[in-house]
């Protein structure tokens, strides 16, 4: 072992102390996320429901108004998918991989130091975005499966907390199979507790726009 480590070049050196021990910690990663552990690490900061320093509990809507979390499980659209995140765990550790690995097969193959070095830096990047590629797809799926408030159109529902007229109250109703509390204004008139409503549109603010339904 000794023996074939002292007969290759510094470069070739260089190129398996990248290459091996991040091939070993992507392996562990990629066994790891199989079995549902860390798969969350690149992920922080990027789920839509959650605020900038990590406080998931609530979050604000435009004109100021706290939103419980159980109130902003759905899907707020393009505007807030996650960016293309390159600098990530996985992304760094894919780089050193690959760039060691082609850097030792440029080596092999009889290409010079410099051009084997550009062929695996650019190797390594390409795979760090393919990195971020392939998790803010992971992103999308999960957030495929949020709750939608276009689909609350048409549907029914019970004002849980009084809507005053030209103010905000909360109605229950289900939507997409989930019971759900939400917020909800009602143009025509002033609705109590316990009256049936029907959704007929959304405000701006993902607030449920209701009409009483008696």
């Amino acid at each position: 072992m000794m023996e074939w480590w002292n007969a290759l070049s510094t470069m070739q050196q260089v190129f398996y102390i990248l290459a091996i021990p991040s091939t070993i910690i992507l392996v562990l990663q990629t066994v790891l996320l199989l079995f549902g552990v860390g798969g969350n690490h690149d992920a922080d900061g990027a789920d839509a429901g959650g605020t900038a320093d990590g406080d998931v509990s609530a979050e604000t809507d435009p004109d100021g108004s706290f939103v419980p979390e159980h109130d902003a499980p759905y899907d707020q659209g393009p505007a807030h998918e996650a960016g293309l995140r390159i600098l990530t765990v996985r992304g760094v550790v894919a780089f050193l991989a690959i760039c060691g690995w082609v850097g030792v097969a440029a080596l092999d193959m009889g290409a010079a130091p410099l051009l084997a070095t550009v062929l695996a830096v650019i190797a390594g990047l390409a795979a760090m975005v393919l990195v971020a590629l392939a998790l803010r797809f992971s992103l999308k799926m999960q957030q495929s499966g949020n709750l939608d408030l276009k689909n609350a159109v048409g549907l029914t529902g019970e004002v849980y907390v009084p809507i005053p007229r030209g103010g905000k109250g909360k109605v229950t109703l289900t939507v997409q199979d989930r019971f759900v509390e939400l917020d909800a204004v009602c143009p025509e008139r002033e609705l109590a507790v316990g009256e049936a409503v029907k959704v007929t549109g959304i405000t701006s603010n993902h607030t449920l726009i209701v009409t009483p339904l008696a």
